[in-house]
């Protein structure tokens, strides 16, 4: 920081980088922002420093790039640490729940395994009305089983009991 600057002019950008933590942090009571602490703090660089307006805002602008840069690289870093933080949380809750469900008993994980294919099964079926393509379709309530040869049949009740649900049967031979 400043290191372009040489005697007087680095000792001068040190004192106003001081001036300004100075400023900033409510000296005497009244906090500055920074906008306002950089140039209070150019005044008396160039006053007590004896600087010319050009050296004191030369100092300022390298000053204000600094910080600048500065902000810049802790936005990034902060960025990327919020996006790590997030990734490992969810690899931890990943690991949670496969601990938790290595130490539950074999009955309970039979049971939801159950529910999942049930689930499944239960998004496969087909209502009376459906058009359906061709193929064999078992009724849910009493078995029987209706083929179609052709494709945009709508399934009917099923004439044996009056179902309404069907699923379609993957390897019935017709």
């Amino acid at each position: 920081m400043g290191y372009r600057f040489q005697g007087r002019l680095r000792e001068a950008y040190h004192a106003m980088s001081e001036r300004v933590v100075d400023l900033m942090q409510g000296e005497r009571g009244v906090r500055q922002s920074f906008d306002n602490a950089l140039m209070k703090a150019r005044e008396w660089v160039m006053t007590a420093r004896e600087l010319t307006h050009e050296e004191a805002d030369d100092l300022a602008k390298t000053l204000l790039r600094e910080v600048d840069d500065l902000s810049q690289t802790l936005v990034a870093a902060e960025e990327e640490l919020e996006d790590w933080i997030e990734t490992d949380l969810l690899f931890a809750e990943h690991q949670a729940l496969e601990s938790m469900l290595l130490a539950a008993d074999p009955t309970t994980r039979d049971l939801m395994r159950l529910k999942e294919m049930w689930a499944e099964q239960m998004a496969q079926l087909l209502q009376t009305g459906d058009v359906v393509e061709a193929g064999a379709y078992e009724c849910v309530c009493c078995g029987e089983v209706l083929y179609f040869e052709s494709v945009n049949n709508v399934l009917p009740g099923c004439p044996i009991c009056g179902g309404e649900v069907y699923r379609r049967l993957r390897s019935a031979v017709m």
